[in-house]
């Protein structure tokens, strides 16, 4: 491969990659999806009610949020409604928003937010959960063969877990090579008990809009 064929291979990945940050906001990897262990059986029951968000990959929808947690319930064998709620660390605001899942395998589901979406694609698949302390989440999207980009949550029962639930949980993405340098931290102090329709005050979590922006965003950006 002469050197004017390599630069513009190295032009149009870094284009997919802009294009796939400024659309999505996740991390962008190159090559396609990897493989990841899948679980051989999982307990759809067990895994409903709260999980609040521990960790997570830069997304979009979540920028500036903190308090941020995941409500599901059955609807039948196979639908779980979903509410996904934070409170904005700017404005104090409460926020939410509402789906459907359907679960296709085990441990497999497909996530919609908006009526056009089909469910028909597992989108968020469980790496690992014991239940009632973790959950690791990962989803994974080919843009192209020359590229993908992830999303990878740590959900805890708990809104501050122990250091024990949290290394489990890291175990589960370190047996599944994934990678946690661009797992950010959620502030999940001083937040108040939300209901399902994201309803609730904000209390104060001591770190200011300039904290926000000049240490948070930053430290995220130096472990990329």
């Amino acid at each position: 491969m002469n050197h004017h064929s390599s630069s513009h291979l190295l032009l149009l990945i870094s284009v997919v990659f802009g294009a796939v940050w400024v659309a999505h906001a996740q991390v962008p990897f190159p090559g396609k999806c990897p493989d990841v262990k899948l679980l051989d059986t999982f307990d759809a029951e067990a895994y409903m009610g709260v999980w609040y968000e521990y960790a997570a990959y830069p997304f979009a929808f979540e920028i500036g949020k903190k308090c941020i947690y995941a409500n599901y319930s059955l609807i039948d064998n196979s639908t779980v409604s979903v509410v996904n709620a934070a409170i904005n660390r700017f404005t104090g605001q409460p926020s939410n928003v509402t789906g459907q899942a359907k679960v296709l395998g085990p441990g497999q589901l497909a996530v919609a937010f908006y009526p056009t979406q089909p469910l028909t694609k597992a989108n968020y698949l469980v790496l690992g959960t014991d239940y009632e302390s973790y959950a690791v989440v990962y989803s994974c999207t080919s843009v192209t063969p020359l590229a993908n980009f992830k999303i990878v949550w740590i959900l805890t029962r708990q809104r501050e877990p122990s250091a024990e639930v949290v290394d489990a949980a890291r175990k589960i993405l370190e047996d599944n090579d994934v990678s946690q340098a661009f797992l950010i931290d959620t502030v999940q102090k001083n937040c108040p008990r939300l209901d399902g329709n994201g309803t609730g005050l904000a209390g104060e979590d001591g770190l200011d809009v300039d904290d926000f922006v000049s240490t948070t965003v930053p430290n995220a950006i130096e472990k990329a």
